[in-house]
């Protein structure tokens, strides 16, 4: 897969755009602001430009956890966010929020026409959703996209999360005065760099304690799967059933299409990632192309002691070039 193409794919559905040109990155300890260092300007990453990174730790009681488990905000999100603010010394009218993939559930289906039967796959959505969630189910932020010719009819990709939980992440930046333009999970805002130009291949992302594997061909994706995990080859195994699902079916004597197809991944550095790496080594595959800053977005900068490296940073960069 090359690293160099293709805009995501939730991008006018998932859950709002256009994007704005400033990002935060939401995760269980930190909040992360990346935005233009000249914020009167709007920027795209083709034009090599600068960003201000701002960071803040959250303390361990920021989130608890809904009854279906997800996880709530509570008043120290407002606070960091508060503190951050102040450090940026500038109105941000709107910002694109990004948040662990393991927050929001992912679910794939087969339907018949779906964009003709909209009301009839939402339904269908809904009550396999409500099961992942448990009883009783709660109100649900659902977004979902068609993703090429599945085994039965039309594959769609989808996505939900609890909507009280959804709300108490975007309501301390409402009250900021900052409108949510665009909420998405950290593997699709990567994507938006890492699947530029995908033929047929897959990308993973391990976020957090979950991974994600998004799987495209002829350009389109059309299959996606987070699961949480604690083994690593376990991991690995679960990336190459979903490549297998994702991929059009080969002769038999073929080789395999996680060996065989274009690969991308990151965080470098990830025990899943270098489970992979060693793991198509050892089939005889290329390495995985990284998911980088270097790699994806070598012109940027970033203002000084922010950490180039960080994984958040190239998730936000990624929610930002959506807006390009």
């Amino acid at each position: 897969m090359s690293t160099s193409g293709a805009s995501n794919p939730f991008s006018a559905a998932f859950w709002r755009s256009p994007r704005p040109p400033h990002a935060f990155v939401l995760t269980h300890d930190r909040l992360v602001y990346v935005g233009p260092a000249d914020p009167s300007r709007r920027v795209a990453l083709s034009a090599a430009p600068a960003f201000r990174v701002l960071t803040r730790s959250l303390p361990a009681e920021t989130f608890t956890p809904g009854t279906d488990g997800s996880p709530h905000a509570g008043p120290a999100l407002a606070g960091a966010l508060q503190r951050l603010l102040a450090e940026a010394g500038t109105k941000i009218p709107a910002a694109s929020l990004v948040v662990p993939d393991a927050w929001i559930k992912l679910l794939v289906i087969d339907a018949d026409e779906p964009e003709r039967h909209a009301r009839e796959v939402e339904e269908v959505l809904r009550w396999k959703f409500g099961r992942a969630f448990g009883e009783p189910v709660p109100a649900l932020r659902l977004s979902w996209q068609p993703a090429g010719p599945g085994a039965e009819g039309t594959r769609v990709v989808a996505l939900a999360a609890a909507e009280d939980a959804v709300s108490s992440w975007e309501t301390p930046f409402e009250r900021a005065g900052i409108r949510v333009g665009s909420l998405e999970t950290a593997a699709f805002a990567v994507s938006v760099l890492g699947s530029r130009g995908a033929g047929e291949g897959f990308l993973v992302w391990a976020d957090d304690t979950a991974v994600t594997t998004l799987v495209y061909a002829n350009g389109q994706l059309r299959f996606a799967r987070t699961r949480s995990f604690t083994d690593p080859l376990e991991a690995v195994q679960d990336i190459r059933l979903a490549v297998t699902f994702g991929l059009p079916a080969r002769p038999l004597d073929a080789p395999p299409g996680d060996v065989t197809a274009a690969c991308a991944a990151g965080p470098e550095g990830s025990n899943v990632v270098e489970a992979l790496r060693a793991f198509r080594a050892g089939a005889g595959a290329p390495e995985p192309d990284f998911l980088s800053q270097g790699r994806l977005v070598p012109g940027a900068t970033l203002t000084p002691g922010a950490a180039a490296g960080e994984p958040s940073v190239l998730v936000a960069l990624g929610t930002l070039a959506g807006g390009d």
